[in-house]
């Protein structure tokens, strides 16, 4: 399961970009609306994947270990929001500086703890 969650959230933030590619294009809004679809079928997929990883392997786990899993939950539950942020108020041609730190911020932090500090990940 641990490898269907990698592989829907890297393909989602591959998807994002692809969309982000799209957007702006004359003639590609059809495209850019359905990728944008496809992705929200992947937010779906992740938060799926997520549950059942937390639930699985923090349920019943130490008190810090399930705390930081959680706070890597709401990590990643921020980085959709953020990715849709960016999108909507991309489309609708305001400010998406505010989404993009969330999501550099949001990022980073779910990926720190996601590889580096919880026992599932691969760093020391």
């Amino acid at each position: 399961m641990t490898h269907l969650h990698i592989t829907t959230w890297a393909v989602g933030i591959i998807l994002f970009f692809v969309v982000l590619a799209f957007m702006g294009k004359e003639g590609k809004e059809k495209v850019a609306k359905i990728t944008h679809m496809v992705l929200r079928l992947f937010y779906v997929l992740i938060l799926l994947t997520g549950l059942e990883l937390f639930f699985r392997f923090y349920i019943g786990a130490p008190w810090s270990e399930t705390t930081e899993a959680l706070v890597k939950s709401v990590g990643g539950v921020w980085i959709i929001a953020a990715m849709e942020m960016i999108l909507i108020r991309g489309k609708k041609g305001k400010s998406t500086f505010s989404g993009w730190l969330q999501f550099a911020i949001a990022l980073i932090l779910t990926i720190a703890l996601g590889f580096g500090r919880l026992p599932m990940g691969i760093l020391p």
